[in-house]
């Protein structure tokens, strides 16, 4: 299990090459196999080195602390067709009698569980940035795709922070495709292998999780 400096979440650009038309003629298209990039200035996971993420953690303004026993399940979309092999989160300030700890990919379409963390309950009473090898290697998902990255911490007697987005804004003036749901059991010392029934909270603060190679 590695940790990184709080401050050194990686940051490497991916250029990517454009393509324009004049008299007419066809845009070329991208060679078999290759992944169209965002426009420059714009953040995306792939510019970090990630396949997916909630969010940039260098501009994500919260702290958001976390109910034991409970599933916190945020969408993602892919960036990158690639094997993911390491997932990542950002502790802000140490938890204390953490137990049961995990990070877990889901896919939503049939709520099957694809990969997860050991027990991450001992690296959360440090803080620092998280990077936490996948038990096993998550085959590579188209681009685009969604996928649902859950935290659970099983048991504690304080949580831990983390950086994560702005508290009541997850699922702000949203009514449907929400961005963030939560267990409506509160008792989980482990990861289900299918995602049980969900609820959306009234508030709550998307934590920055991601998903490497």
């Amino acid at each position: 299990m590695k940790r990184l400096p709080l401050l050194a979440l990686p940051l490497v650009v991916l250029f990517g090459l454009s393509a324009c038309t004049t008299g007419g003629s066809a845009t070329p298209s991208l060679p078999p196999g290759a992944e169209a990039q965002p426009a420059m200035g714009a953040w995306s996971p792939a510019q970090s080195g990630l396949i997916a993420a909630t969010g940039d953690p260098m501009v994500m303004p919260s702290t958001p602390g976390f109910s034991s026993g409970v599933l916190y399940v945020s969408r993602v979309y892919v960036d990158q067709t690639r094997a993911a092999h390491t997932a990542q989160l950002a502790v802000i300030t140490a938890g204390e009698g953490i137990s049961h700890a995990f990070i877990g990919v889901y896919d939503p379409a049939g709520g099957r569980l694809l990969a997860s963390t050991a027990d991450l309950s001992s690296s959360l009473g440090t803080a620092g940035v998280l990077q936490a090898p996948l038990t096993s290697e998550m085959a590579a998902q188209q681009r685009n795709k969604e996928l649902w990255l859950v935290l659970l911490i099983g048991g504690m007697t304080k949580s831990p922070t983390f950086i994560g987005g702005r508290e009541y804004g997850s699922n702000l003036g949203l009514t449907g495709d929400y961005r963030l749901w939560t267990s409506t059991g509160s008792t989980f010392t482990a990861l289900p292998s299918a995602i049980p029934q969900l609820k959306v909270p009234a508030h709550g603060s998307i934590p920055f999780i991601a998903v490497g190679p």
